[in-house]
């Protein structure tokens, strides 16, 4: 089912963030916006996950499983990196395979320590896990490779590849290398 943005307006007391903002993001596509800060790009992915609402224009197809990757990590720090993937996949994953997923994004070695313990970049693979593990048929994406060097980011790109096969993507970045990375459609979101 294709995600359909309609003519989303969205505005925080202090002038409009968006402003009658369409898109659509076909089932299985690559979307990836960019633009510069303030234009409202990590606000219209809160409105597509349901956290902000709009107040005029529709978000629709929006499908049952959706994973999510913050511009911060949003972890729980006293938990474990194989724990932390848990809380998104409850029972249904067993742990070996989460082990095996963390075990691709160079986490091995880290996978039961304290997420506290471990540095940003692996912090920000954890995360990633987290919301491929979970089974998307629509993944978010707000500056997810940010602190990741060139190699890993492009190994973890080829992860998410590998693990969400006919889902859609849908990306905030400012930098035209994930997005080439990414190999999808890109967006300015100042011309929508």
């Amino acid at each position: 089912m294709d995600l359909v943005i309609s003519h989303v307006y969205k505005d925080f007391g202090r002038g409009p963030v968006l402003r009658d903002v369409s898109l659509t993001v076909r089932q299985g596509e690559t979307v990836c916006l960019m633009g510069p800060s303030g234009l409202g790009k990590t606000t219209l992915l809160r409105c597509v996950a349901g956290l902000e609402r709009p107040e005029s224009g529709s978000v629709t197809g929006v499908p049952e499983r959706l994973g999510y990757v913050f511009q911060e990590d949003r972890l729980c720090g006293a938990f474990s990196a194989v724990a932390n993937v848990r809380l998104a996949t409850g029972r249904t994953l067993p742990e070996p395979e989460i082990l095996r997923h963390l075990e691709e994004l160079g986490l091995a070695g880290s996978a039961r320590r304290p997420v506290s313990q471990l540095s940003g970049g692996m912090r920000r693979r954890v995360a990633i896990a987290r919301a491929v593990c979970a089974g998307p048929q629509l993944l978010l994406l707000d500056e997810a490779f940010k602190g990741l060097d060139d190699q890993c980011r492009r190994d973890t790109v080829a992860y998410i590849r590998r693990h969400t096969p006919g889902a859609s993507l849908l990306c905030v970045t400012h930098d035209p290398e994930e997005a080439a990375l990414l190999g999808g459609r890109c967006l300015d979101l100042s011309t929508l």
